[in-house]
């Protein structure tokens, strides 16, 4: 799970980096990076679930689903 959680964290930041240096538009940037930031969090759920941790598991599940939850509404936003 490290492994994965150093590439999201990469990707995050790569994305975040496209859409400050408006390679791309931020629009498109932002919710890429979002579902990157979400996959962090889902990563590191997992591993406070393995290691035993069960409340910090939970809290990072919540942080996740709260990321995605604000990357659909504006996703959905933009769409009406």
């Amino acid at each position: 799970m490290h492994i994965w959680k150093i590439v999201f964290s990469i990707l995050t930041v790569a994305f975040g980096s496209i859409g400050l240096m408006k390679l791309l538009p931020y629009d498109i940037t932002l919710p890429i990076m979002f579902v990157f930031m979400g996959l962090v969090m889902l990563s590191n759920a997992k591993e406070c679930y393995d290691k035993g941790s069960k409340r910090d598991a939970v809290i990072f599940g919540g942080v996740a689903i709260f990321v995605y939850a604000v990357t659909a509404v504006n996703l959905i936003s933009r769409l009406l």
